[in-house]
């Protein structure tokens, strides 16, 4: 397992800034599963992830495919009484740091409900 991918798991079990600032590209784009426009910068996806790791219930993640410079990374969480089912799509750069990171989340009422939660946070 990469050193990257090691800290990313880590601020999975303890949400920290401090470890998305030594992974994250500055210029890192994240795609939210329920905005087209992306989020452009390492200020915006730490505080979209940083909210979002205070939403999710019992996050786990159930496998993982990774290469070089791509992960594919499912995972599965709760939200009250809703349980969802994810993909975080996760580009790296040539110095390993996550340059893309994109979310897709079904079903739809969970992904609506989380839509509706973290809005109302950020």
């Amino acid at each position: 397992m990469s050193k990257n991918l090691e800290q990313w798991h880590s601020f999975i079990e303890h949400p920290d800034p401090s470890i998305l600032d030594s992974i994250l590209a500055d210029n890192v784009i994240f795609h939210s599963p329920f905005v087209w426009t992306p989020k452009e910068g390492k200020a915006a996806a730490t505080h979209i992830l940083m909210t979002v790791s205070g939403v999710f219930e019992e996050f786990r993640y159930v496998r993982e495919i990774v290469n070089e410079f791509d992960w594919c990374l499912e995972f599965e969480a709760r939200m009250g009484d809703l349980s969802l089912r994810g993909v975080d799509l996760i580009g790296l750069g040539d110095d390993g740091r996550i340059v893309d990171f994109e979310v897709m989340i079904r079903p739809a009422n969970a992904l609506q409900a989380l839509g509706m939660e973290m809005g109302r946070r950020l």
